[in-house]
């Protein structure tokens, strides 16, 4: 958020929905000009999404994605491994959410960055590289048992965000990866 813009006060706040995943708020702020509006938000937890790179054997690089299929956009998609922090940190989520989704487990993880995903929403997107990998069996939850691991070159990923309707759990972790000098 921009540092030099000023809060809009709130006048009254108050949740109109509730999920065990997240809260519906309804705000009523003044506005810079004395009037006062209302604006609606998702509350729920901070989400990490994982840029797995493993090295294979003749050296090269490939990026440990997953495959799933979305019920709210009615799609398969290919992704970056992803979830919820669920008070977890950024790094120890990552290191949950790889694990889960894929088997891998990370020698090394650095967080890259976070980033808004959307108006809508007050969470953030952490992403978070993951190096030295070491495969293993994943640990999926309800919810996840159609998961398909895919490895793709560095080029593929990026050719697959120009070339299909991207999520942003793909398109967005891989920008702040190549922008931190990793991809």
């Amino acid at each position: 958020m921009a540092e030099d813009a000023p809060a809009w006060p709130v006048v009254d706040s108050r949740v109109e929905y509730e999920t065990p995943y997240f809260a519906v708020r309804r705000e009523r702020v003044e506005q810079h000009d004395g009037t006062t509006g209302e604006f609606y938000h998702l509350d729920m937890p901070d989400d990490v999404a994982v840029v797995a790179l493993d090295r294979t054997d003749d050296g090269s690089e490939e990026l440990v994605l997953v495959e799933q299929y979305r019920p709210r956009l009615r799609a398969t998609t290919l992704e970056c491994p992803a979830g919820g922090t669920d008070g977890e940190t950024p790094l120890a989520a990552a290191a949950t959410e790889l694990r889960e989704e894929t088997g891998y487990r990370a020698g090394h993880l650095e967080h890259v960055g976070s980033t808004y995903v959307s108006g809508w929403q007050r969470n953030r997107l952490h992403v978070v590289f993951a190096t030295d990998l070491t495969p293993g069996d994943p640990e999926r939850h309800s919810g996840e048992t159609d998961i398909t691991v895919h490895r793709r070159t560095v080029a593929e990923a990026f050719d697959h965000v120009r070339t299909t309707q991207s999520v942003s759990w793909l398109s967005l972790p891989l920008f702040l990866a190549r922008e931190a000098g990793h991809l």
